[in-house]
């Protein structure tokens, strides 16, 4: 049986995301298939998904975005986690296969033009191709309060493991920190599935955006290979010495 060979390529995406320093470079491949051991293996290396492209950062002199995973059966909320579940225990989730909506699409567009400022509206390909386009077994989460749809989270669900994708919310409804409770959410959800491992994609101390997930414990970070209890990372690999949501 022929196979199709994997094509990766090497990629300057233009500034960094996350920092105000740097370009934000990667290694990368597309595939519309992708089996669920193959996934987690790419997972256990650091690599990550939008859409069918596989990626894994590679920027020069920066090491800041490290692969951090939670240990969902073990979580324990803090005191500001269980005021906001408290807080959003009106709200109905409901589970759906990745599938075009247009009423999702309008909060995703929305979201973006009033939570990031973008100044183009988003295009209905430009949303598939992030959030509906998969290679692996997808979910959408929407969140309801009433009818009124007021957040979406896309989850790939594996039988090992969960892997949270991305999240919008009504701007409107920023007061129940929303993103805050789709975290606590779909940690639950990997515990009524007896999941241990929630993946988050990447930790970036120093970066306003993404140091909130050092907020849910415990966690792990990938250094080396390996995966260690997220207070045993070397300062050093973070910042090059050894100085020290939403």
């Amino acid at each position: 049986m022929s196979r199709t060979p994997i094509k990766i390529f090497r990629t300057d995406n233009g500034p960094c995301p996350y920092l105000e320093k740097g370009n934000w470079q990667n290694i990368s491949f597309q595939t519309s298939k992708l089996p669920p051991d193959g996934y987690t293996s790419l997972l256990n290396q650091g690599f990550r998904r939008s859409g069918l492209t596989i990626y894994h950062p590679v920027c020069s002199s920066c090491k800041e975005c490290i692969p951090i995973r939670i240990d969902s059966l073990n979580f324990i909320k803090n005191k500001g986690q269980r005021r906001t579940w408290r807080k959003n225990n009106d709200l109905r989730v409901e589970h759906h296969v990745a599938e075009f909506k247009q009423e999702d699409f309008a909060l995703y567009s929305r979201y973006q033009h009033e939570w990031h400022k973008t100044d183009v509206r988003v295009k209905e390909d430009e949303y598939l191709d992030f959030l509906i386009d998969s290679p692996v077994p997808t979910e959408i989460l929407r969140y309801y309060l009433g009818e009124k749809l007021i957040g979406l989270g896309w989850v790939d669900r594996l039988p090992e493991l969960l892997s949270s994708v991305y999240f919008v919310f009504d701007p409107d409804y920023v007061s129940r920190r929303l993103g805050v409770f789709s975290l606590l959410y779909e940690i639950e959800y990997a515990r009524s599935l007896d999941i241990r491992w929630l993946y988050l994609g990447y930790w970036v101390k120093s970066s306003a955006k993404m140091k909130y997930k050092a907020d849910y414990q415990p966690a792990e970070l990938l250094h080396d290979s390996k995966w260690i209890p997220f207070n045993s990372y070397p300062s050093k690999d973070l910042t090059g010495s050894t100085s020290e949501n939403e």
